[in-house]
């Protein structure tokens, strides 16, 4: 509906005596507005490229944190293990062999003892990753 079509239909409904009644399929605001609409879809765009991004990243550390719990390996903080399992992958990407690698997860995380240190690396690796295994 025209802006012009808008206001022959209000002048139209006041002369009859219908003043502030409208159809119950219509409201002036998507009628006559047509910049609403473009709005409400970007909107809509923005709100869910909002939700796809975070569910991607949340998804590899829940991965992460299930696979831990599956392999017996305590944590008390998940961000904290999250953040531990992730920067296997930055020393690998320096040139760190994964036994150098598990040594420094073990001299950093006092909690992490023999296999445990080995089993938290090689799953850090497989689910951040999985090409590190290969080196």
């Amino acid at each position: 509906m025209t802006l012009v079509e808008f206001r022959a239909r209000r002048s139209d409904a006041a002369v009859s005596g219908h003043r502030g009644r409208r159809d119950a399929g219509s409201s002036p605001l998507w009628d006559h507005q047509g910049g609403m609409r473009p709005l409400l879809m970007l909107t809509s765009l923005a709100a869910i490229v909002g939700m796809a991004v975070p569910a991607r990243a949340d998804s590899k550390d829940d991965g992460f944190l299930t696979s831990l719990q599956a392999a017996g390996i305590p944590y008390r903080d998940p961000a904290r293990a999250i953040a531990v399992g992730r920067s296997v992958c930055k020393m690998v990407d320096q040139g760190k062999q994964l036994v150098d690698v598990v040594k420094t997860i073990q001299t950093q995380n006092p909690g992490l003892h023999g296999d445990n240190a080995a089993r938290f690396t090689a799953i850090a690796a497989n689910v951040y990753c999985p090409t590190a295994l290969g080196h």
